[in-house]
């Protein structure tokens, strides 16, 4: 389940970077990156951001299987 929840919030922090134009992450300035202003700034993170919510869905579907854990 917490994988499902991760995901779902990283693509609705994309999402709502890519629906109002400014990316906010850690280090940018005080307006946020904007999509015009600072392409590469933008994108790049947002994208990285998209594909991680991505890959924690499917690793909560069982598409992508994680490792056993290791009994000693």
């Amino acid at each position: 389940m917490t994988f499902l929840l991760f995901g779902l919030a990283a693509i609705a922090w994309a999402g709502c970077s890519l629906f109002t134009g400014k990316g906010y992450y850690k280090g940018c300035p005080a307006g946020g990156f904007d999509r015009t202003k600072n392409p590469f700034n933008f994108w790049a993170p947002t994208i990285i951001i998209f594909g991680i919510g991505i890959c924690a869905i499917l690793v909560y579907l069982g598409v992508i299987p994680l490792p056993q854990r290791a009994f000693h």
